[in-house]
């Protein structure tokens, strides 16, 4: 006898009974089926588990910051840099005093950089435009007003309060600068501490032959466009006995902004 499984029941087929071409189809497929199938489950059952061959590698990923430091000034306070711009005191008629720390007459410098150590910037009189190794402001008729103080009292490495020279001298005139105490970073000195905007302000000359440090800071900048701001202002006056000429005087500031090491 043959036994046939359809898909519900076991049939009994006479030993002479002939399949059809589809019945041969059929069990010859369901024949390839369970073969296949016995020879995976022998070869997860009796072989060992085995895993593909693997091979690798790693790669690093590098970059460099380099360190950087940067300046831009405001000079004309109308919110644009650019260096050249004019810091105007405005005018004197025949004697007076521009007065005390203003930004309306001080030049506003943003620090960029990201040194760890911080930075310093100084300032110069740039070399003859004060007169040789004055730091006057000239005029366009070659008169002078002079330095704050004299070397005697008030030098470029020393801050004080304002006063012409000597003290209470009203035939005399002079000009100096000082860092606002809106500034970002600190005194780089007791000797150059300038005091407070419109309380103990101090003032000093501003130095000439070689860079005098005005302002100090131990820590990178803030990030961003919006760096540490800087705030130089400068002062004139001229006594009520002193005769000083007609023009329209002014020298070249340089300020520098330095890593520090």
């Amino acid at each position: 006898m043959m036994y046939y499984a359809n898909n519900k029941h076991l049939l009994q087929l006479p030993m002479n009974t002939a399949l059809t071409s589809q019945r041969r189809i059929r069990v010859f497929t369901v024949g390839i089926s369970a073969a296949c199938s016995l020879y995976f489950l022998a070869a997860l059952v009796a072989e060992p588990l085995r895993t593909f061959a693997l091979d690798t590698e790693t790669v690093e990923v590098e970059v460099t910051i380099e360190g950087a430091i940067g300046m831009a000034c405001d000079g004309d306070y109308d919110g644009t840099v650019g260096s050249g711009e004019t810091v105007s005191l405005g005018t004197i008629t025949y004697f007076g005093d521009t007065s005390a720390y203003s930004h309306n007459r001080a030049a506003h410098c943003r620090v960029h950089t990201n040194n760890v150590l911080g930075y310093t910037v100084s300032w110069l009189v740039a070399s003859g435009s004060g007169g040789m190794s004055t730091g006057h402001l000239i005029s366009q008729y070659e008169d002078v007003i002079q330095a704050f103080g004299t070397s005697s009292t008030v030098s470029p490495n020393f801050a004080r309060e304002w006063q012409l020279t000597p003290a209470g001298n009203t035939d005399d005139s002079r000009w100096g600068g000082r860092v606002s105490s809106t500034s970002s970073g600190t005194a780089v000195s007791t000797a150059m501490d300038f005091g407070t905007d419109g309380g103990t302000e101090k003032w000093s000359r501003v130095a000439t032959g070689s860079s005098v440090a005005i302002r100090t800071s131990t820590a990178p900048s803030q990030g961003g466009l919006l760096g540490d701001i800087i705030r130089v202002g400068f002062r004139v006056q001229v006594g009520a006995l002193k005769s000083q000429p007609t023009g329209v005087y002014s020298t070249t500031v340089t300020l520098t902004a330095s890593a520090n090491t």
